[in-house]
């Protein structure tokens, strides 16, 4: 396993002081990113599913307190009576379940896995925003040793014009040269003016996913490149985050399958129930006090064909999850293939990038020997350094795509969160 899993920083990225590193950008897009929190919040919702599986198995106790005040007039030939009568009631039921031939059991199993569900979903959207906030680290960097690299072309094609006036004006330049050397600094102003735009709205982009400035960002690579096609699709067939969540689907449906049929089997209750009451006439009351205890047995005898319908949509939801899940695998196996492709294809570029860059700088050198000879033009040397400037911006494109791909690949195995562990909320 390579060594940046340890410690990321270390071999990855190195930065001036008060810089902005990559371990800090995702700490502080994992912490405060909205989505991060929407997701913390629906994991504390759906550990109530497990919660309330769990209370349908306990007993459910009620009680009843009733009050009640009566009159009646009553008339004989001798006399007329009034009387008052208040009762108070009280109440106290237990009902429990003894047997549900294991519906309940299979509401706790779903509980968690639709729990599971939330955790795993929770963290494709932590992998998402990690693969964000790495691929606006890594364009403003690239913006910025560009800014840099069309920076240094611009004062060298500045600088030219400058040697290219003078000499017009001493009569050792044509026209044609001024005009040549005046349209290189127009399109090296242009090329400036676009290289510090983008700067500015990378680090715009990066703030709003990062929540953080980046400053003084410069990086050190050194990232091996021996992962093969084969390891990548082996681990990511068991930890692929949309597999795992294909498999808890069939899963589910599964126990909805199981639960329907349980419905038809008969189900015995527990029902205990104790009362006082005390009634009568206000100033002499009756006191009452009477227990109670029932066994009550459900079966079901019809129920309209209803139970036999849903259990075959569920044998048809269950067959449906796993064609999903066979389907996706394939596509998943495409998906690597092709990000394990440009991986390798931008590795091969930044290598040939690298060599064109080595090769720009030596013909640099040698025009500029030739040019103090007289033998080469100051429009040469300006065309070099036009050409130095693209393959240097080619090459950090290519450096960028390089890292992009691969991190990409470790989302689609399934390892990213791996890297960033130590910053990911704890779910218990």
């Amino acid at each position: 396993m390579f060594k940046f899993i340890v410690l990321f920083v270390i071999i990855f990225f190195s930065f001036k002081s008060f810089s902005i590193d990559v371990d800090e950008t995702i700490e502080s897009t994992v912490q405060n990113n909205p989505k991060v929190k929407i997701g913390l919040e629906k994991l504390i919702e759906s550990k109530e599913f497990i919660e309330s599986a769990y209370g349908a198995k306990l007993p459910t106790i009620t009680s009843t307190i009733t009050g009640t005040y009566s009159n009646a007039e009553s008339q004989t030939t001798t006399s007329t009576t009034t009387p008052e009568t208040f009762t108070d009631k009280y109440k106290l039921s237990i009902t429990q379940n003894l047997f549900d031939a294991g519906y309940n059991d299979l509401e706790i199993d779903r509980s968690k896995i639709l729990f599971d569900n939330e955790v795993i979903n929770f963290k494709i959207i932590i992998q998402d925003l990690i693969l964000d906030a790495i691929t606006g680290y890594l364009t403003v960097i690239n913006y910025e040793k560009s800014l840099e690299a069309t920076e240094k072309n611009f004062e060298s094609v500045s600088k030219a014009l400058e040697i290219t006036k003078t000499k017009f004006d001493l009569g050792s330049s044509t026209l044609y040269d001024l005009q040549k050397a005046e349209s290189f600094s127009a399109i090296a102003s242009a090329n400036l003016f676009a290289a510090e735009q983008n700067v500015e709205i990378s680090k715009k982009s990066f703030q709003t996913i990062a929540g953080l400035e980046p400053v003084n960002l410069e990086d050190v690579i050194d990232i091996e490149s021996s992962i093969t096609l084969s390891s990548v699709l082996k681990t990511a067939m068991n930890n692929n985050l949309i597999l795992k969540l294909l498999i808890n689907d069939t899963k589910n449906k599964e126990i909805l399958l199981l639960k329907e049929k349980k419905t038809k089997q008969p189900n015995i209750d527990i029902v205990g129930s104790a009362e006082y009451s005390d009634g009568g006439r206000i100033d002499d009351g009756t006191e009452t006090t009477k227990g109670s205890v029932a066994l009550t047995l459900t079966i079901p005898i019809y129920q309209q064909g209803i139970k036999n319908s849903n259990i075959r949509k569920y044998q048809s939801q269950i067959l449906q999850a796993e064609l999903n899940f066979e389907d996706y695998k394939e596509d998943l196996k495409i998906l690597i293939s092709n990000a394990y492709k440009d991986f390798k294809i931008s590795e091969a570029k930044m290598n040939s990038n690298s060599a064109v860059i080595q090769a720009s700088q030596t013909a640099l050198e040698s025009l500029k020997q030739e040019y103090d000879f007289g033998t080469k033009t100051i429009t040469d040397l300006i065309e070099e350094e036009g050409n130095l400037l693209l393959s240097s911006v080619d090459y950090l494109d290519s450096k960028k795509n390089y890292l992009i791909n691969y991190f990409k690949i470790k989302s689609l195995e399934g390892t990213l969160l791996n890297t960033f562990e130590n910053y990911l909320p704890v779910i218990n």
